[in-house]
């Protein structure tokens, strides 16, 4: 017992010895929806996320060459040479210098890097979700610069890459100052179609549940190169013949607006239709609740379930929103605005 008891003390004076390195949970990350797999885990040091750059960096098609003379790595992308010399803070791209605070590091036989360079090298966007330690990337040429604004509560903006700006369920929170081109109501209850809050152009079209529901029937709609869809919403305290959710394709990106809901029958038939981004009710109220929530971002299979609408009063809870265990979570913060992709 004496032996195990000074093993376990000189280890816990090695770690310490070990200066920035924190003992996090696992990290994930995740490329254009696909989870990927390394031999050699990324890190959090300094409070940077280091990661893989080979696997991400031939993960968008890069040829990567490893110097183990003078330890560096170039990577090369059609016009575009990243070169990153380990235990340097200044990589560069085309021959430009670029600063990261943290420089490369080798673990083993692989180089890790600074997150956010590794993703950007070649174009690429990254969000980062510290509460899962879970950082996605958009590589592959698969970027916009579409954006999701969350407002609070079941309100959100989508501005597209021309600019077409796009407000579902008006109520929430702030942001309501660029004009509308589309408004999308997904039910008549006051904390979801509180249109004045919006200043609508001149050729604004505003889409709610009599419009989606005209006819007997789930509409579809064009407007301004977005593609609109009406779908089920429906629990005890929401009407299906009343309320919908949208599945909305803005360039080329498919978000499903679920609404105030539970589970429904239209969601099986979801996953087959490759959705990008799925924003869940989950107060558990009005709507499900986060177990079922999650159950459901499950059989839809987006690549990435954003939690809303978490408790009635409330713009955002931070501590719900991590108990929402859904596959490809990400939690966008009431004010937070985030870069869309495929």
């Amino acid at each position: 017992m004496k032996k195990v008891l000074i093993v376990l003390f000189a280890l816990a004076i090695v770690l310490a010895a070990a200066p920035g390195v924190m003992a996090a949970g696992e990290i994930s990350v995740v490329v254009d929806g696909k989870t990927l797999e390394f031999d050699v885990a990324p890190q959090n040091i300094n409070s940077r996320v280091l990661v893989p750059l080979r696997a991400i960096f031939e993960e968008v098609g890069a040829a990567v060459d490893w110097d183990g003379g003078t330890q560096t790595v170039t990577a090369t992308k059609g016009d575009t040479v990243v070169v990153l010399t380990i235990g340097s803070t200044s990589p560069t791209i085309n021959g430009e210098t670029v600063e990261i605070d943290q420089p490369g590091i080798l673990v083993g036989s692989r180089t890790l890097a600074p997150l956010r360079f590794v993703a950007e090298a070649f174009g690429g966007d990254v969000e980062w979700d510290g509460s899962s330690n879970t950082a996605y990337i958009s590589l592959n040429g698969n970027g916009s610069v579409a954006k999701l604004l969350y407002q609070g509560h079941g309100s959100f903006r989508i501005t597209a890459e021309d600019g077409t700006v796009i407000y579902v369920d008006p109520y929430a929170g702030e942001g309501y100052d660029l004009p509308a081109d589309i408004i999308l109501v997904t039910h008549q209850h006051g904390d979801h179609n509180q249109l004045q809050l919006v200043t609508p152009k001149s050729d604004c079209v505003v889409i709610s549940n009599v419009e989606a529901l005209a006819g007997g029937k789930h509409n579809s709609f064009d407007v301004k190169g977005v593609k609109i869809e009406a779908v089920t919403a429906s629990n005890g305290n929401h009407d299906p013949k009343a309320c919908v959710g949208y599945i909305i394709t803005v360039d080329g990106i498919k978000i499903y607006a679920a609404g105030d809901t539970s589970k429904t029958e239209d969601m099986k038939t979801f996953a087959a239709r490759n959705l990008d981004y799925a924003l869940l009710p989950c107060d558990g109220i009005y709507n499900m609740g986060l177990d079922e929530a999650a159950e459901c971002a499950a059989l839809i299979g987006a690549k990435i379930n954003i939690p809303i609408h978490m408790k009635p009063g409330e713009l955002f809870d931070r501590e719900l929103a991590e108990k929402f265990a859904a596959p490809n979570r990400l939690i966008v913060e009431a004010g937070q605005e985030i870069t869309l992709w495929k």
